[in-house]
């Protein structure tokens, strides 16, 4: 990802969430939008059938208040007492009262009495006709729809009959559509909205001004649906357009109350903003890509060209140069490039050669102070034998001394084999059960490890340190055994002893002292086996200390064998 690229990610970085956040805004723009005109429409809704609830209910009430007076009363035990004038006179009490009723009601109805045993009726409309099997017919005790003729002219209109208090009076109390056309036109007043209402399987009631085709499709759509009793909304779209139909039931008359709003006029301001905002990104975008195409040819270009020059002198062309660009801010860096380049050249040979001489002599002086502390202990043992008289003691020491130091002084190469190594330890435990006798040694170093390469006296310290502070500071008889192991690139030699050994805290501390810098207090053997170790392999290398299981101490001298180990 280069710097043309991280500014061509900036801006789309920059772009995308600018075009996310105000389509995420646009979204909850028409989601408020939306919501809030389904909110005003169902409370719209919910107030005209809420009125028209009450104008029903009213109309209930008044057929029962109708059908408790007390001319009907009158009237129906006269019959087989009194005159027929009086019986025409209460009859047409009966009928007054009646169109008092009626015309103490906001909307056009009809009241109708049915009297059962004498098969009479009496209402204000005289075309109303006695029919037995519709009145006895279950299902016109509740609201319903129907059609009739009166006077020769169709009127549909809802009726429901009801059972009086008094026997043998049945009560029906009619209205006609017009009352809910007159309604459904004072809903639409004002506004885009096209209310109806429908029930499925009959013809929808509508306004007199309805949009009669768009509320034939709607009616189909909602003939396929399945409405929700509660009331809901849903969204429709047709070939003219997208619409939000609201509904809600009405629990008298069992039908749905519907209203069709447009989306397009609702959201016409809101598209025209996004419209805008649109426009405005491209022209932007146009900007953008042109700034970019600038900052390629004058920032691109010559970055580039540094790069490569870079390259060549990562992979060695140390006489790699800049061409320069006169009239370019890039032409002073190419300049001090190219003197950077020269100098390069000049300087990384001599900086080399001093790194591995310093490397050389640093493995050296470490060697270098093993050897005399070795010395001085063996030497201190051939005086103490010398002193006892023990000629044979004196003479192996001296053999056993002289081979090790046969091996150690030949500075040919500074790596010797583990076998090699292995043979001076066993000089070393041999001298030293010489001196002590009461101590035994095991070494299991497997037979591939032998001829790996590790630096010369690597081991030597950990053994010495095994029997100078293990088993010289034990009463027991001593065991010390050494133990090679590998694993991929990963070896192992771990020096065990069944002496006093060190507590958790003091090897925490031993562990401490070989990687900090060397102090007067920090003995030269451990220390620099682990300095030597970390020198020359690095990685995981160096010294471990632990508890062994015999009580002692254990010491882990671990080297990586990488690809890349010098």
């Amino acid at each position: 990802m280069n710097t043309f690229g991280k500014i061509i990610l900036l801006l789309v970085s920059l772009l995308i969430p600018i075009m996310l956040l105000y389509g995420y805004s646009n979204q909850v723009s028409v989601s408020v939008v939306r919501d809030t005109i389904e909110a005003g429409n169902k409370n719209r809704l919910a107030f005209f059938m809420s009125q028209m609830e009450m104008m029903i209910d009213q109309l209930t009430k008044y057929s029962v208040t109708a059908s408790r007076d007390y001319s009907i009363k009158e009237y129906l035990e006269g019959r087989s007492e009194d005159s027929r004038v009086v019986q025409m006179q209460r009859r047409n009490r009966i009928v007054e009262m009646l169109n008092m009723q009626i015309a103490t009601s906001a909307w056009n109805n009809q009241i109708i009495l049915y009297v059962l045993d004498s098969k009479e009726i009496l209402s204000t409309d005289y075309s109303v006709q006695y029919d037995e099997a519709y009145i006895r017919n279950p299902q016109w005790k509740l609201w319903s729809h129907r059609s009739a003729v009166t006077f020769g002219i169709t009127q549909t209109f809802f009726s429901r009959i009801k059972e009086s208090d008094i026997p043998n009076l049945l009560v029906e109390v009619r209205f006609t559509d017009d009352n809910l056309r007159n309604m459904l036109n004072l809903l639409k007043q004002g506004g885009e909205h096209e209310p109806f209402l429908y029930h499925a399987g009959m013809e929808p009631i509508i306004s007199y001004t309805a949009n009669r085709t768009l509320i034939d499709r709607i009616a189909e759509r909602l003939d396929r649906t399945e409405l929700s009793p509660h009331g809901g909304s849903m969204t429709v779209g047709l070939q003219d357009g997208t619409y939000i139909v609201n509904y809600i039931r009405s629990e008298s008359l069992g039908w749905f109350l519907v209203d069709i709003v447009p989306l397009q006029s609702v959201f016409a301001p809101i598209v025209t903003s996004r419209n805008l905002f649109y426009a405005s990104i491209c022209l932007l975008m146009a900007l953008a890509v042109l700034v970019t195409l600038l900052l390629y040819r004058n920032v691109q270009r010559p970055i580039r060209m540094l790069i490569q020059g870079v390259q060549r002198i990562k992979d060695g062309q140390y006489s790699a140069r800049l061409k320069r660009q006169p009239n370019n801010e890039f032409d002073f860096l190419f300049g001090s490039f190219n003197e950077m380049a020269r100098q390069i050249g000049d300087l990384i040979e001599k900086v080399y050669k001093e790194t591995l001489r310093s490397k050389e002599a640093t493995l050296k002086q470490l060697q270098s102070q093993i050897n005399p502390h070795f010395l001085y202990n063996c030497l201190f043992y051939i005086k103490n034998m010398s002193n006892l008289g023990d000629k044979d003691a004196v003479s192996a020491m001296a053999l056993n001394l002289g081979e090790y130091y046969r091996y150690s002084t030949r500075l040919e190469k500074p790596t010797a084999s583990l076998a090699e190594e292995m043979k001076l330890i066993e000089n070393y435990l041999t001298i030293q059960t010489m001196r002590m006798q009461r101590f035994h040694y095991e070494i299991d170093i497997p037979e591939p490890m032998l001829s790996l390469d590790i630096p010369r006296l690597l081991v030597q310290p950990l053994v010495e340190n095994a029997i100078v502070h293990g088993v010289e500071n034990s009463a027991r008889f001593g065991l010390i055994t050494i133990t090679g192991m590998q694993e991929d690139e990963v070896r192992w030699i771990v020096v065990e002893d069944n002496g006093p050994g060190l507590s958790m805290e003091q090897i925490a501390e031993l562990q401490r002292k070989v990687v900090s810098p060397q102090d007067e207090e920090t003995g030269f053997g451990l220390w620099n086996t682990h300095q030597r170790l970390v020198h020359k392999y690095g990685g995981r290398s160096g010294l471990i200390f632990g508890r062994s299981e015999s009580g002692g101490l254990r010491v882990e001298l671990v080297w990586e064998e990488r690809q890349d180990t010098p």
